[in-house]
């Protein structure tokens, strides 16, 4: 029911007042420009055979963790079309720094690396045989530029005072630790940087963190693709939310 109602209030390009969301969905959401490198998504794509089992902390739930590589590559990675996104974002925008917060396998991480070699990666992951094996897969795609931090995200923003372009934040999806990330990551974003949150319908809690993101008086431009939203901060513009709809084709392979 949530993905109808976004699909019939979602807009295209055509109409868009604002210049900087135009160029962006017209350049680089709707555009054919570079996909994710082909090794790369063969990289993630032969995980789905790997029985490894990989045993750690749980740190969302609490809990030990014990799941096959596997598992992971099938159940908990980035579909390719939302890390072709990724990746075509990274392109465009072209951050000089990026963080991601719940990197998981790498998957996501490897193929926002893969974009461009002069920007500088790192991914925070709680679960520590997860992280290792993340760097070992960005150290077999020779993604050098990207590194795994083995914490979790309040150690890690607690202790981190750089700076960064652009933050994609997959991990927790409960409204109350979203919002503490919000917080903190507003404090180390560049001027009109961006928050790039993964599933935001995943929940009712992750639905209401967003609502309430889109009126933080901080943030200037929203967009909502229904499977992850954007938040910039300090848009020389008039504050404006938008809902932009997918290219049909692409929608279908996400569900």
């Amino acid at each position: 029911m949530d993905f109808l109602r976004h699909r019939l209030a979602a807009k295209t390009r055509h109409g868009m007042h604002s210049p900087f969301v135009y160029a962006l969905v017209d350049e680089c959401i709707y555009a054919a420009m570079p996909g994710v490198p082909g090794k790369v998504l063969a990289h993630f794509e032969s995980l789905k055979k790997d029985k490894t089992l990989l045993e750690g902390q749980d740190l969302g739930r609490d809990q030990k963790s014990s799941r096959t590589v596997s598992d992971y590559a099938k159940n908990s990675a980035i579909p390719d079309v939302q890390a072709a996104l990724l990746h075509r974002l990274v392109a465009y925008l072209n951050p000089a720094h990026v963080l991601e917060l719940g990197t998981n396998l790498g998957k996501s991480l490897a193929c926002m690396a893969s974009a461009s070699s002069e920007t500088s990666f790192i991914g925070v992951e709680g679960n520590q045989s997860l992280a290792q094996h993340a760097s070992e897969s960005l150290r077999k795609l020779e993604l050098s530029h990207a590194r795994v931090v083995h914490a979790s995200f309040d150690e890690f923003l607690s202790s981190d005072d750089s700076k960064y372009d652009l933050v994609f934040l997959d991990g927790d999806h409960r409204y109350e630790p979203t919002m503490r990330y919000f917080d903190r990551l507003k404090s180390i974003l560049t001027p009109q940087g961006a928050i790039i949150f993964h599933d935001i319908y995943w929940s009712e809690g992750m639905k209401r963190a967003w609502d309430e993101i889109k009126k933080d008086r901080d943030v200037t431009v929203t967009l909502d693709l229904f499977f992850l939203g954007i938040a910039w901060m300090g848009k020389p513009q008039e504050k404006e939310d938008f809902k932009i709809k997918f290219p049909l084709q692409l929608v279908r392979l996400l569900f």
